[in-house]
């Protein structure tokens, strides 16, 4: 049974916003650890405009760097899903729009022994963590306080209670990025 898996970045001071993500090939390296047991990535409206705008465009470009081109390649091919009730039409390979539906997710995970990967996108993260349905968490920490940004983490969801997490590892990066990977406790 698969697992529903969200990456997101962070800075120091708790934004989402990526403006501050220090994406160097390491960073897109370990991304692909997390592609490579994946069957779909997931993501909220605004992050799926984002990433439909720069990839596609990346295998374009003769001059976009060898890691960029490779994680460009990786997100055309797999299937993807942008949830959404505003977003009508998507040009991006692979990829269709759904409502948020936690029967479709459960689905998802039992249907297959790869996972369902999220990739930014706060608001569909932190819905589907009120919702309890995150099975883990992989914090990008970004080596930066922002002093602002579009969104505080977990602010807009008004998560109803604490949500208790279990610590599994952590990686640090060359560029001073750390990676925190944490499970969804037993407990909750």
């Amino acid at each position: 049974m698969g697992k529903l898996i969200s990456l997101i970045n962070v800075t120091l001071d708790g934004f989402f916003d990526s403006q501050y993500v220090n994406a160097n090939a390491e960073f897109h390296e370990f991304v692909h650890t997390l592609l490579a047991e994946a069957h779909t990535v997931g993501f909220g409206r605004g992050s799926f405009e984002l990433f439909q705008q720069i990839w596609p465009a990346v295998l374009t470009n003769p001059g976009s760097a060898e890691s960029q081109r490779r994680m460009a390649q990786a997100l055309n091919d797999i299937d993807k899903i942008a949830f959404s009730t505003m977003l009508k039409e998507t040009t991006w390979a692979n990829s269709r729009i759904k409502t948020l539906d936690v029967e479709l997710i459960d689905q998802m995970k039992t249907g297959s022994d790869k996972n369902l990967l999220t990739i930014g996108s706060p608001g569909l993260v932190g819905e589907l963590t009120r919702l309890g349905i995150v099975d883990e968490y992989y914090f990008s920490v970004q080596p930066v306080i922002a002093g602002g940004g579009n969104s505080r983490m977990f602010a807009r969801e008004g998560l109803p209670e604490r949500q208790p997490l279990q610590f599994v590892d952590s990686r640090s990066l060359t560029s001073g990025v750390q990676i925190l990977h944490y499970r969804k406790s037993p407990s909750f």
